[in-house]
């Protein structure tokens, strides 16, 4: 073989992978940061997209997509250097962290695995939750409307749908009813043991709200009554569960009515305080269900009495109950992960190894050509044009046996990037 060739190969057979640019993931979420944190992160961040859009301007990395969450915020980057997006975090909380584990930082493989873990609801508080993929799809939107997504980040969140969605439909993971909302109910079930007989008050109108408002229905309530900033949006959700709707300037007047409230709204100061329940009958229970962030209700009403008061941490407890019903599907569900994960080291590999396979085929192409020069310089009666044709066809040839085997060396395929996978042929042969 010839000498620029031969020394050329050694290096695209590599047997590490090495992602370039980096992947780098940043953040917090509810196993590091406590509520007060994320309280105080939620308040002070900027929005994603902004946020998302100044690291690339500030060249902190070549792409960048923000995760926000009222359990999570993480920044997925691509490019530039990890110190640099751990300090530009720092700034945003406000305060260095204290130790790694609080604000964690995971390169390559490991982000790759934490997203695709989060997508497929694997790290939520509540096992299984469904909402987060759909709040991945909307920092995915995010970062595309910013502008601060390239094609690393593209592939990868449409890798990461990819992968949800085959947990979701080849296992069960989310089929024992553990949701934010569902665990809501659960609660409110341990304090009035019929819902059929309780007046709801449902705060905010968002998808909280309408998931909560779904499961009390499905479990007898009749009375709701939806409070909102706008009246014709809370009016639209009532309409839909046979309730009625009031405007947030209400809710100290009919609070006296309600037995459960349930909140989900966005707001700087909290809706319900001491003097919101003054004017309530003392004895009477009152079930309060905080699921907003910054938090919609005091947090000292948890110490009157006849109150009941839970907030967005509070629910893991009733979501560890259920968790043993879904360790088998989650395992399940790693396996399919680690199948994608394959799946997108297979094409960060083609795209490494691309610039070489196009820089071999060109040399391959130049000691055709080089030699062909070399025949037709020796022997006039070989036509040029034949000659040259002649060379890029045998050079066509050569190239594509040695990018077949470059291919093959790598574990990648040009015809199929994503193949079938076990599981899913499996389903296949099924009678």
């Amino acid at each position: 073989m010839n000498n620029t060739i031969a020394a050329f190969i050694p290096s695209l057979f590599s047997n590490s992978l090495v992602y370039d640019p980096p992947v780098v993931l940043t953040g917090v979420s509810f196993r590091t940061l406590d509520l007060n944190g994320r309280e105080k992160l939620a308040r002070h961040a900027p929005q994603p997209e902004h946020l998302a859009q100044r690291i690339v301007k500030e060249g902190l990395a070549k792409e960048a997509a923000v995760i926000s969450t009222c359990n999570r915020f993480e920044i997925l980057s691509v490019g530039g250097t990890g110190a640099g997006i751990r300090s530009f975090f720092e700034s945003i909380i406000g305060v260095k962290a204290t130790s790694p584990e609080q604000l964690y930082q995971l390169h390559d493989q490991r982000a790759v695995r934490h997203l695709y873990r989060v997508s497929a609801s694997l790290d939520s508080m509540v096992l299984g939750e469904a909402q987060i993929l759909g709040q991945v799809k909307q920092a995915y939107r995010q970062a595309v409307q910013a502008g601060s997504i390239g094609a690393h980040l593209h592939h990868l969140f449409q890798s990461t749908f990819n992968v949800a969605k085959k947990v979701h439909s080849h296992t069960e993971i989310a089929q024992h009813g553990v949701s934010v909302s569902y665990v809501a109910v659960r609660l409110a079930q341990q304090i009035f043991s019929n819902l059929g007989d309780t007046t709801v008050l449902i705060i905010g109108s968002g998808e909280m709200a309408e998931l909560s408002a779904l499961h009390l229905c499905s479990h007898g309530c009749k009375r709701i009554i939806v409070a909102n900033r706008t009246v014709e949006r809370a009016a639209e959700l009532a309409q839909r569960f046979g309730g009625v709707a009031v405007a947030l300037a209400d809710i100290e007047r009919i609070l006296d009515q309600v037995d459960i409230v349930i909140s989900s709204v966005s707001v700087d100061h909290p809706i319900l305080t001491r003097r919101s329940i003054s004017l309530r009958a003392k004895n009477k229970p009152l079930f309060l269900i905080d699921l907003g962030l910054p938090r919609n209700i005091a947090p000292e009403l948890s110490e009157l009495e006849s109150i009941y008061l839970y907030n967005i941490d509070d629910l893991a407890t009733i979501a560890t109950e259920n968790r043993a019903l879904r360790e088998a599907a989650a395992q399940e569900a790693e396996l399919i992960i680690e199948y994608g994960l394959l799946q997108f080291e297979r094409w960060r590999a083609k795209v490494t190894a691309q610039p070489e396979i196009v820089d071999l085929r060109a040399r391959v192409q130049r000691i055709c050509s080089d030699e062909v020069a070399r025949v037709v310089a020796n022997d006039l009666n070989i036509q040029e044009a034949i000659a040259t044709k002649l060379a890029y066809a045998i050079s066509q040839k050569v190239a594509h046996e040695l990018t077949a085997l470059l291919e093959q060396r790598l574990g990648i395929n040009s015809d199929q990037e994503l193949g079938v996978s076990p599981w899913e042929r499996q389903t296949l042969v099924r009678p």
